[in-house]
Parts: structure tokens; sequence; C-alpha cells
């Protein structure tokens, strides 16, 4: 282990750890930098939203990035070597339990997401696991964070077949294998999702973590329903635990069509209309995408402009139109 310093707060463990590289060529240590640079640009985009996602329940928000976060996700490269025919890149990062010790001090709004021992490179693995499993209704991932998966796609046209990750901090455990399947199945899960939809929901304030803005709402039935603060005073969480609130938001669903979390952007302690609004809300179906179709020059209604099929003048034309009128 080595140690290091980032934004001038207390120093990090970072654990070394590897990926392994099966190419169509054998680099070995020699990685291309056409290469190397998309590999490391798409560690450290999809690093970031990975841990967010595990901590906070959402891989995306609004606003500044927390000093939590830099910390949780900062992958260092130190180089490749070869071995067994694979490229092996070496990569230090520190484990969560120390990048981000208060969010383990307390229970845990998405349970078994994320344990202290993790990396953030573990974290990529195991959601590139989940999506490689087609699981629809998992917790690991929401859209944006799919997307991030999507864009591995360049680096698996570059003479990547495949990555292994490593699936724990020793190395131990078989690594989590990164390919096309998964790029795939992100646009899968993806086009499943159903849209989000603007929300109005009462419940008791039943769970806070101040450090991540997230909360738990209860029902009327006991349902538990998640959310994160997207905007505003957090305060506001402390100041109504364990009363009954209202929540408006955007509801954010899973492939399967239940429901992910509430992303909040107002809440009221006011609980008018509760026995309508405390119940989970329900997906709606998704808006049919629309596909667009580049129109020849010389096709469809481009070729009516500038001709006419007949021998009419202009005159004859818009007489015979006055006719239709009349």
């Amino acid at each position: 282990m080595c140690q290091d310093s980032v934004s001038g707060v207390i120093p990090l463990n970072y654990i070394e750890q590897e990926i392994a590289l099966d190419t169509e060529t054998g680099f070995g240590a020699d990685v291309p930098i056409s290469i190397s640079s998309v590999l490391l640009r798409r560690l450290e985009e999809t690093a970031r939203p990975c841990v967010r996602m595990a901590i906070e329940g959402a891989s995306a928000a609004v606003g500044a990035v927390p000093v939590w976060l830099e910390r949780a996700s900062d992958i260092r490269a130190v180089g490749f070597s070869a071995r067994d025919g694979q490229s092996i890149l070496h990569i230090k990062a520190p484990m969560l339990g120390e990048a981000v010790p208060e969010v383990f001090d307390q229970p845990m709004l998405w349970p078994g997401m994320a344990s202290p021992e993790d990396t953030a490179v573990q974290l990529i693995g195991r959601v590139g696991r989940v999506v490689r499993g087609q699981e629809a209704a998992s917790d690991m991932y929401d859209q944006p964070l799919l997307k991030h998966f999507t864009h591995w796609q360049g680096l698996f046209k570059r003479e990547v077949k495949e990555l292994r990750l490593p699936a724990s901090f020793t190395g131990a455990s078989v690594p989590v294998t990164l390919d096309i399947a998964v790029v795939e199945n992100a646009k899968l899960l993806s086009a499943q999702t159903p849209l989000p939809r603007q929300v109005r929901i009462v419940g008791k304030l039943d769970m806070v973590r101040h450090s991540t803005r997230s909360f738990a709402l209860l029902t009327d039935k006991g349902d538990e329903v998640r959310g994160v603060l997207q905007g505003g005073d957090p305060g506001v969480l402390q100041k109504n635990f364990g009363r009954e609130i209202t929540v408006f938001g955007k509801a954010i669903y899973r492939p399967s069509g239940s429901l992910l979390r509430i992303d909040a952007l107002e809440i009221l302690d006011t609980t008018e209309g509760r026995s309508v609004f405390s119940s989970i809300p329900e997906a709606l179906s998704r808006a049919p995408r629309v596909e667009k179709r580049i129109q020849p020059s010389r096709g469809g209604v481009a070729a009516f402009f500038g001709t006419w099929p007949g021998d009419e003048t202009d005159d004859e034309l818009l007489a015979a139109l006055g006719d239709l009128r009349n």
C-alpha cells in the first residue's frame, strides 16, 4: 500500500489492483496510446457514478461534486506489464471505508451495494456483472449509469476483446468480465426503463442520511420508498425526521418497471391528500421511440416539391380548388 493525499485532507491508503486486457494483437506491456487513453478515460468517467450510485442511490446529481466522492473514486494508473499473453494495467485506489468512513458508520439505505473493503474499480466490475446478467430489478444502476457503460463500446472496437476487473481487493476471487455483451445489455436495459414522471408522495420520514442527502419514506401500507434530495437545504431532512411529510419530485424506475427511488425537488411538512398519495407511484409506459429517417432528395415528400404530374396551369389549379371549397 502507499499513501497519498487528495484536496489537502487526511492521506488515504491506496490498494494496488490489476485489470487484465485481452486484445486481438498481443501488445504485452506496450499498449498503444489509442487504447490506453480510452481505457483510462472510461475508468475515470465510470468510477464516479458507480460510487455515487452505491452510496447515494443515484449516479448523478446537480451541483458541485462532494469531496467524499472525489476521494472515493480517485483511481491512479501505475503502468502496464505483460502476463500470459495479456496486457495488465496496474492501478491503485482507496477502499471506500477509508475514503468515506462516515457513510459506513450509519445504517445503509441501499444495503449490499457497497462494503468498506470495496474500491471504485470493484464497483465498476460489480455493476458490469449485474448488467451482463440483465438483472432488470437491480438497485445497482439507474439509466444515467447504464449510459456510461454504453460508452465503453468504443474501447471494444479498438482491438480489445474483454477486460477482467478484480472482484475483491485481494484479487482472490474470480474476476469480473467487461466486454461488448455488457455494452449491448446496457443498451437493452436502458431502452426497457420506463420514463421518469413527476409525482407527489406522502409518508413518514423513516430514515435519513444527511451526508448523502438520502432518505426513506414509509407509506400507509408500510412500503418503503427511497429517495435522494436533489436540491434545497439538506437540513429539511433532519428537521422532519420521524414526521409525516409530502415529497414532490421525479419517480425513477428500474427496467423491470418497479420504483427505484424518488428524486426529491421539494419537501413540505404537510400531509394533505394522504389517502390518495401515500402509495408507490406506478410507472407509465415508455413513450414510443420515433425512428428518424433521412429523406432522399428525389424520394418521399421531397419528390413533390417543384413538380406537378399534370399539365394544368396555376390559374386552372386555383380555380379547381375554389370549386371544391364551394
